[in-house]
This record gives C-alpha cells, sequence and structure tokens, in this order.
C-alpha cells in the first residue's frame, strides 16, 4: 500500500493572491468630467454650429434632433456623477437611484425646452423644423 505524498497541492504553482486584485473601476468623478467635456464638444457641434449655419441662412441645413440632444444629455448625466458621485457607476443605493429619477426628470425637462427653443430659433431664421 502506498501512502499519499505529504505536500497534496504540488502540482499546482504558487500564485500571488495580491496579483488577482480586482482591475479598478473608473472612479464616477472621472466619468462625469468625461461626460461633461464630451457633452460641451458634442453641444458645439450639433448645436452651435447649426444655429451658425441657420444665422448666415444656408440654403439647406442638416441635423438629426437625436444629435443635437447628446451634448446636453452628456452635460446632465455628467453633472449627475460629479455633483451626486454614486458609489458605483451603476446606481445600487437607494440614495443615487433618487438622485439618478431627479437627474431623469431635469433630462427630460430641457430636452423639451431644448426642442422648443431650437424650433422658435430656427423660425427667428425663416427655417421650419
Amino acid at each position: 500500500m502506498q501512502l499519499p505524498e505529504q505536500n497534496p497541492n504540488k502540482d499546482y504553482e504558487f500564485v500571488n493572491h495580491n496579483s488577482r486584485k480586482p482591475k479598478k473601476a473608473i472612479s464616477p468623478l472621472l466619468l462625469g468630467l468625461i461626460f461633461i467635456a464630451s457633452g460641451a464638444v458634442a453641444s458645439y457641434f450639433f448645436i452651435y454650429l447649426k444655429l451658425k449655419e441657420m444665422e448666415a441662412h444656408a440654403d439647406a441645413i442638416s441635423y438629426s434632433m437625436k444629435l443635437l440632444m447628446v451634448g446636453p444629455m452628456l452635460v446632465i448625466f455628467g453633472l449627475y456623477f460629479v455633483l451626486v458621485k454614486p458609489s458605483d457607476i451603476n446606481a445600487q443605493s437607494p440614495r443615487d437611484k433618487k438622485w439618478l429619477y431627479v437627474f431623469v426628470g431635469i433630462f427630460i425637462v430641457a430636452m423639451i425646452v431644448l426642442y422648443q427653443w431650437f424650433d422658435k430659433m430656427a423660425e427667428g431664421y425663416g427655417y421650419s423644423i
């Protein structure tokens, strides 16, 4: 009869458990700043430049209402991440969820106001949406 070896783990190589730390997730604050910067750039291209084309009385202007709303959406949700500083990127805690719902409401109202404002500006320059 053969006795088992003293080291049952001899077939396994040594693993440094410090190297198994989870990857560091992006912080919500940094994500918020990235959203705000991206929103400012998108607003410049999809709102400001379109208004400048209208002001110059271009023959044809192409725009998308969806692209028009990207910039303000990114700014609003960037402000959510910067001001609320949720514990995780996905809102898990009741506090984070409540604030997220507030910012979703702000987003909806802001998009309605943006549409109405852009429509009035287009009419003022002689364009119809």
